[in-house]
């Protein structure tokens, strides 16, 4: 059987799929995808688990959106009774020009708000979880003071909430591996 025979073809397209059709479930049985809020592996869910994670009280007003951000995101708004785990928060924000005008003006700004964690075992005192979680708003400015102000605050809130659902899904996906 020769390349130039019109049954050289069909047999190479017919051999040739039961062999991808076994490397891809080869490559599938590999694969240990799970669902990020089933249970852990010590069977709780992974709600109840995150749920017992007490934030340390912050300082300033974005560290405080970033709190009460995760506060509502991790157990409806309740702080744990008796928590497992405590975490300490630092948060940082930095602004950013994103363009100039002929005027040497920015009309353009974004905001990174930063959020350092630690999670820490309230029975050990070890530290189970350390990241930085980010995140990014922009907001334009104008010849308004006020309106200025307001879109420099609006932009710190959303990028507040943008690192702290970060953080939540962080301590979940911990959650899921048992780390926490």
């Amino acid at each position: 059987m020769s390349s130039s025979d019109p049954a050289f073809f069909v047999f190479a397209r017919f051999t040739r799929l039961p062999a991808a059709l076994l490397a891809a479930a080869l490559a599938l049985a590999a694969c240990t995808v799970q669902p990020l809020y089933g249970p852990t592996p010590t069977g709780q869910a992974v709600v109840t688990a995150v749920s017992r994670v007490a934030i340390d009280p912050v300082g300033d007003r974005v560290s405080q959106v970033v709190r009460n951000a995760l506060i509502a995101n991790l157990d409806s708004g309740n702080e744990p009774a008796a928590p497992l785990y405590r975490m300490k928060l630092v948060v940082t924000s930095a602004e950013s020009a994103l363009g100039v005008t002929p005027i040497e003006t920015a009309p353009a700004y974004s905001l990174t708000v930063a959020a350092s964690y630690e999670v820490t075992s309230v029975a050990t005192g070890q530290i189970v979880l350390r990241a930085t979680s980010r995140g990014l708003a922009t907001y334009d400015r104008i010849n308004q003071e006020y309106a200025n102000t307001r879109a420099h605050l609006d932009a710190e809130d959303r990028a507040a909430a943008l690192a702290a659902d970060d953080i939540r899904i962080h301590l979940a996906a911990a959650a899921a591996k048992g780390t926490l």
